[in-house]
């Protein structure tokens, strides 16, 4: 009976890496593009020896691994490609702006009480809903309700504040 372990993974690796190596270079059209995803299919292939099956062929469960790397690679790129268009898209003085505007936000959670700074982050920042929230800190949903209410309520009188304060500074 064959065992997938490290003597037969390294003779897979010896027998497939440049027909793989080939196929992504050949997709991708870097070399060194072509030679990470290679070495991630074999890890990927040595993470799948539990299930591993003797029975279908080595370089049929070889190719899965590697459509699944590729797969995974294009929606990276996809993603990559994206944020980069976003970024051109928005201007240096946006971009300051938006950075100001995010440090204050900021400024204005430090001086919250810790709970309601907890809960409004869980909400905002960390994308949970309410009553994640309410099951994960071991409180009711209404009081989650209450804190990103207040928590909000504060941070409007604080930035309220800022825009006073800045136009009495003029």
């Amino acid at each position: 009976m064959t065992v997938f372990n490290e003597i037969y993974f390294e003779a897979l690796f010896h027998k497939f890496y440049d027909q793989v190596y080939s196929l992504f270079l050949k997709k991708t059209g870097s070399e060194d593009t072509a030679k990470d995803l290679a070495q991630l299919t074999f890890i990927k292939l040595w993470e799948y020896r539990e299930r591993f099956s003797f029975e279908l062929p080595e370089l049929l469960q070889l190719n899965r691994k590697a459509k699944q790397v590729f797969i995974d690679w294009l929606r990276k790129e996809a993603h990559l490609r994206k944020l980069a268009e976003e970024i051109k898209a928005t201007s240096t003085t946006e971009t300051i702006t938006k950075l100001e505007l995010t440090d204050t936000i900021k400024k204005g959670l430090e001086r919250l009480p810790p709970t309601r700074k907890k809960v409004f982050s869980m909400a905002y920042v960390e994308g949970f809903s309410h009553k994640e929230i309410a099951s994960k800190l071991g409180i009711s949903v209404k009081t989650v309700d209450a804190h990103v209410m207040n928590a909000l309520k504060d941070l409007r009188k604080y930035l309220a504040f800022l825009t006073i304060l800045g136009f009495i500074s003029k």
